[in-house]
């Protein structure tokens, strides 16, 4: 809640200074697959701030999300980062069941990205980042409006885990970890392969995964400016 009132006071203090005002954006991801998804993280940025890239190996705080689901080091790293306006952290979303954070963006940090963990599985995950789709939300001047799902296709492998399946080592089934893979962020993911605990019932190869909404919000530069004059006057 701290960073998101400090962000509107920035707003305010923006139009004084005469730089540009952030839009807020609605995020809404639906789970409407056969694995659980773990808490997604968003995070708005300009060309210099990446979570994740094909073909490389995954950073420390992004193999935290793909093998734990856990948002805390990306967390850190978004907050120190230049390149990075505004994030926000959803919640758990079993199937059938959605999760909405709200992120600010404006023309300098127009791209939009965010993973998610397939929390039944070693290390897959689903997510756009930089170079790898990140959405654009003024791609065409205005605030953009973005509605589409991702399939099995769209399931990204960490590289990070071997995808051993045992319950011994996948997150979803109580396990810490499995050894280092040593390799490469790749899409798509094989799947569930059934060479180990992870039952038939949580392979994805052949659904959709999640529906993705992105909604600009009329009308919000106005308030958040109000709001932010009114949190100065206070101070």
């Amino acid at each position: 809640m701290l960073r998101k009132a400090t962000c509107v006071c920035a707003l305010a203090i923006g139009l004084c200074t005469g730089t540009a005002l952030a839009d807020m954006f609605t995020f809404t991801i639906d789970n409407v697959g056969v694995q659980p998804l773990t808490p997604v993280f968003v995070v708005s940025h300009d060309g210099t701030f990446d979570i994740f890239d094909s073909g490389a190996a995954a950073t420390p705080e992004f193999v935290a999300i793909a093998e734990g689901g856990d948002t805390g080091p990306m967390e850190l790293l978004a907050m120190g980062a230049g390149g990075v306006l505004d994030y926000d952290v959803g919640d758990f979303i079993i199937p059938g069941e959605s999760s909405v954070v709200t992120i600010m963006a404006d023309p300098a940090h127009p791209y939009l990205s965010f993973a998610s963990m397939l929390p039944v599985t070693n290390d897959a995950f689903i997510g756009l980042a930089l170079d790898d789709d990140a959405l654009d939300l003024y791609r065409l001047g205005p605030p953009q409006y973005y509605d589409f799902t991702l399939s099995y296709l769209d399931v990204w492998d960490a590289g990070s885990e071997l995808n051993t399946e045992l319950a011994e080592d996948v997150p979803g089934l109580g396990g810490a970890g499995s050894p280092d893979e040593g390799g490469g962020v790749t899409r798509p993911h094989p799947g569930i392969l059934g060479v180990g605990d992870v039952g038939p019932e949580f392979d994805f190869f052949g659904h959709d995964v999640a529906h993705i909404v992105v909604i600009p919000e009329p009308g919000m530069q106005s308030l958040l400016l109000v709001a932010g004059v009114l949190l100065l006057r206070r101070r």
